[in-house]
């Protein structure tokens, strides 16, 4: 994990929902807003940021074409609840924010080609982690070789053909990530996740970026990984069956991501995530 934000002496806090605010865009959007820019913080804090670059994204609730993106030129520890971007699969911007900072063309462009075309996706998480970059460049496809694996699912890849910015960028793209894949390989680029919500997708970038830590930690990015160490497509799914049993009935990736948004707070971030439902549920179905 990054060690900057114990360093930091002017926090920057998540919430800065103002009363005004509040009014004008609604407490769903506000809650989406809240914790998104949460989601942006926590990708910090795991180190998997890239300078400016890379985006979360995240359908405003209620408007089918509008999504929620970070301003083009802050760094992820300034993204805040009120300074995210709401714009529409077309490029134009619906609702500045709280900054003067534009949006990036080419997250535009990736992640209105996802949302556009995979309603069942309300989050586009897509980084460049070092140990992603290297992953991507060098293994031609990810095996079972962790349990990490098994929380991907249908992994889905994507060749790299230059940056991607232009319309016509889109239709290979939303192409190479078909329903119902959660995990997309960019190659020679990074890593890409959705999910339903925010928590879901950034619980599987999670594990997404597990597996290839442990990739570039057993060097099987310079060779095969050998098949005595392959897990059986068998495996893999009675463990995902299991997975799914251990939760609770808790929304996948909620306690995790509830976990960490306490971290942030405990730190005197103030991210305003929902706390105490995810938990309220584990201790509900605990008490049964």
């Amino acid at each position: 994990m990054a060690k900057f934000l114990s360093k930091i002496r002017n926090i920057i806090k998540i919430n800065d929902i103002t009363p005004a605010l509040l009014e004008k865009w609604g407490p769903e959007e506000c809650d989406t807003r809240r914790i998104l820019a949460t989601a942006y913080r926590l990708t910090h804090y795991f180190g998997w940021d890239d300078l400016i670059y890379g985006h979360i994204t995240v359908r405003v609730p209620g408007a089918d074409d509008h999504m929620l993106i970070n301003p083009y030129g802050l760094h992820y520890t300034e993204v805040t609840a009120s300074n995210l971007i709401k714009i529409n699969y077309s490029g134009h911007v619906i609702d500045q924010g709280s900054t003067k900072f534009p949006f990036q063309p080419v997250g535009y462009v990736i992640h209105s080609a996802i949302h556009s075309q995979r309603p069942d996706l309300g989050c586009v998480m897509h980084i460049h982690s070092k140990e992603g970059i290297a992953l991507t460049a060098a293994v031609e496809k990810i095996e079972p070789v962790t349990q990490a694996s098994v929380e991907l699912g249908q992994i889905s890849y994507h060749d790299f053909r230059g940056i991607i910015f232009r319309p016509e960028d889109k239709e290979p793209l939303s192409r190479d990530f078909p329903a119902p894949s959660k995990t997309l390989i960019l190659r020679n680029h990074g890593l890409l996740t959705g999910g339903k919500t925010v928590e879901e997708a950034f619980n599987i970038m999670y594990f997404l970026h597990q597996v290839c830590q442990c990739y570039v930690d057993s060097g099987f990015t310079h060779s095969p990984v050998p098949p005595s160490r392959l897990i059986s497509q068998e495996i893999v799914d009675l463990s995902r069956d299991g997975t799914d049993s251990c939760r609770f009935d808790t929304g996948y990736g909620d306690q995790e991501f509830e976990a960490l948004a306490r971290l942030l707070d405990y730190q005197g971030f103030e991210t305003g995530y929902p706390h105490s439902q995810a938990s309220r549920t584990l201790l509900d179905q605990n008490m049964k």
